[in-house]
């Protein structure tokens, strides 16, 4: 039997779980008392990782600005870490395990004790997948396949050929207009763009652009808006890389600082350490043997299921949104968060509807109230894809939003992705053994009527006859295209 080697990255953990962070914050000394706290924002990621046998752990930080209303009137912010660890075990986990995870922080509040103490809590959702390295033989091809019918799929498999992870870190004074003396952060956001990955020789060059936003407090109690790209680069080993692979890149988070810069007040120093991880791929396109059985001969072998890496597929829909919001003594808008999620969905049909949630945070400047002021709004919005449900992946592709008096006009477009899984399950045959069986010597006519879930193979390998010979035998013109109910003649 002839057969492929494929090179799989074998996934061998998949876990979520969502982690609750809680602590409380005294008031420093130098900072007036509390009235209210106005909003809590913040940025969850794991700083650490120890893979050992059977067990990883991760240690993090969730940066933390607690804006709040202190007792003379003006708008002031706490910055604050929490730290957080969690351990997740398996028995498929090993040292050379290569790990990913994500980090995602889907809530966070704060809550005022007395005029100094602050209680804090959020919940840091973290997705963590192990892989292995493995080799995986593909049979695709039989020797002496006389009177043996074979059903193949031709796949396009991404064979692996390294991963590797290399540490990188960007540091910048973002500057500010110089009428702005720069006292406190409220507020930082974090978004990676613009990717774009160069092969040459062993090695890849990844480049991407942190796109930073600060919202500051000035001395004068203003509120000021900065935002910037700052490039982030390195080479990544991968031995035996060519111009015609394709690499999966990540960025994550390690470490980051945000402070006033010490030596003038207008500029923050913005420090951001990464982890950019390199999954390396040759892309080969195979015959895979699905089934077999023999016309002539029997046939007995076994299967075991493994699972490979396939080029993803999408479908993708756009969705405008056309909202109008009311928002009380809007002056001005600063920043405005957004995060989408399925909320439910429901099949009708060959459709699956997915009723969506886009949540909005508006942080803006308001009509005789001074500081910073917060909005949350929830719009909703419903997508229907064909065929089988799957995960979603949205972006906002654009946004604008306009202030009419107190109304905002939201124009939003949203691109919705359904993401088939980069994983295939596909059926390896070993132990093959055939055996002649005995020859009938009468032909025989069968009438056989399409039942539910039948193909023109399951058919053929029931009665043990050719495919070719039902599709001549019944004027079957498309191998795919048969009926329920339909009357087929069989002779064997």
């Amino acid at each position: 039997m002839e057969k492929n080697i494929v090179v799989i990255n074998k996934r061998v953990l998949s876990e979520t779980k969502t982690i609750e962070v809680t602590g409380d914050i005294i008031v420093p000394d130098i900072k007036p008392d509390i009235v209210s706290i106005i909003n809590t924002n913040g940025i969850g990621y794991v700083y650490k990782e120890e893979l050992n046998t059977g067990r990883v752990r991760l240690d993090g930080n969730l940066d933390t600005y607690i804006i709040y209303l202190a007792d003379n009137g003006e708008t002031r912010s706490i910055q604050n870490t929490l730290t957080f660890s969690e351990s997740m075990e398996s028995s498929n986990i090993k040292e050379t395990s290569f790990l990913k995870h994500q980090v995602e922080l889907e809530i966070i509040e704060a809550k005022v004790l007395n005029e100094r103490k602050i209680s804090i809590s959020g919940k840091v959702k973290i997705k963590v997948e192990a892989f292995e390295k493995e080799e995986a033989e593909i049979p695709s091809a039989l020797d002496n396949a006389n009177d043996i019918e074979v059903l193949k799929e031709n796949c396009e498999i991404k064979s692996l050929i390294e991963v590797n992870k290399i540490k990188t870190s960007i540091k910048e004074d973002i500057s500010v207009d110089n009428s702005y003396d720069i006292a406190e952060i409220l507020k930082t956001d974090i978004q990676i763009k613009n990717f774009e990955n160069k092969i040459s020789y062993n090695k890849v060059l990844a480049k991407a652009d942190a796109e930073v936003k600060i919202i500051f407090l000035t001395e004068d109690n203003k509120i000021g808006v900065t935002q910037t790209q700052i490039p982030v680069m390195s080479f990544i080993d991968i031995n035996n890389i060519t111009d015609n692979d394709v690499c999966d890149v990540n960025y994550s988070i390690r470490n980051m600082l945000f402070k006033v810069n010490a030596k003038e007040m207008h500029s923050i120093v913005c420090q951001i350490d990464f982890e950019v991880g390199c999954e390396a791929y040759q892309t080969r396109s195979l015959e895979i043997i699905e089934d077999m059985y023999g016309v002539k001969n029997n046939i007995d072998f076994t299967r075991r299921d493994i699972h490979v890496q396939i080029a993803k597929s999408e479908v993708t829909q756009n969705i405008n949104m056309n909202e109008r919001v009311v928002i009380e003594d809007i002056l001005n808008i600063f920043d405005v968060n957004h995060r989408i999620n399925v909320i439910s969905t429901t099949k009708s049909g060959n459709y699956y509807n997915y009723e969506c949630e886009l949540k909005l945070e508006f942080y803006y400047e308001a009509d005789n109230r001074n500081g910073l002021n917060v909005k949350n709004i929830d719009l909703p919005f419903m997508v229907k894809f064909e065929g089988e449900e799957r995960n979603l992946e949205f972006n906002i592709t654009n946004k604008k939003f306009t202030i009419n008096n107190e109304n905002v006009d939201c124009d939003i477009e949203i691109l919705a992705k359904e993401m088939d899984s980069s994983l295939k399950k596909i059926t390896i045959m070993d132990n093959i053994e055939i055996t002649p069986q005995e020859e009938e010597s009468d032909y025989k006519m069968f009438m056989y009527f399409v039942k539910p879930g039948d193909s023109i193979w399951k058919i053929a390998k029931k009665f043990k006859v050719p495919m070719c010979d039902i599709a001549k035998i019944n004027n079957i013109e498309d191998m795919n295209k048969i009926d329920v109910g339909q009357r087929l003649y069989i002779m064997r």
